[in-house]
């Protein structure tokens, strides 16, 4: 190869990826749906499920999303929750929640949303998803990214008639929709 070639290579790689722009975007999107994993995860640290939940020494943590929120969550499978491990289930279809004790939904189409949420109501099931529309519309913790900073609304009310329990020092973090019961 040419010595002046040689040269130039390494400044044309580095601009061939400056100028593809597909990149950038993806990164972004893997890196704030890692940030959003690890947050869940959290989530899940502090929620309380009823004995029926059957969790027998697993949580089962299901996402229902792309292949890059799936892959962002990867590196959560076999965290340990207390005496528990978390075990990691990709969902590819709609359907079949009874395996699951954490759904998290990313990125479903309003009506789907609302028909996969009056599926499960008054289930020990906790549903995370992305957007304070998400818990307005029965889920039981939305995420939103608002400039760069991420607000957790909780639906109280839908929470508590699933028998699960959020712990009050996660709860003073978060925006509460609903009013809590005393």
């Amino acid at each position: 190869m040419n010595t002046q070639v040689r040269k130039f290579l390494p400044l044309l790689l580095g601009l061939g990826l400056l100028l593809n722009t597909n990149m950038p975007t993806l990164a972004q999107s893997l890196e704030e749906q890692t940030v959003l994993a690890d947050l869940a995860l959290n989530i899940v640290r502090f929620t309380t499920w009823p004995t029926e939940a059957k969790m027998y020494g697993t949580i089962k943590f299901c996402v229902l999303g792309d292949k890059t929120t799936q892959q962002s969550f990867a590196d959560i499978a076999h965290k340990a929750v207390g005496d528990k491990t978390l075990q990691l289930i990709n969902l590819s279809h709609l359907g079949n929640f009874d395996q699951c004790h954490v759904l998290y939904i990313s990125d479903l189409k309003q009506n789907i949303l609302l028909q996969v949420l009056d599926g499960i109501i008054n289930r020990p099931l906790l549903t995370i998803g992305e957007g304070f529309d998400f818990a307005v519309q029965g889920g039981m913790i939305g995420l939103e990214n608002f400039n760069g900073k991420i607000t957790l609304h909780v639906n109280l009310p839908v929470v508590r008639d699933s028998n699960l329990n959020i712990s009050a020092r996660l709860l003073k973090l978060t925006h509460i929709l609903g009013k809590q019961k005393k």
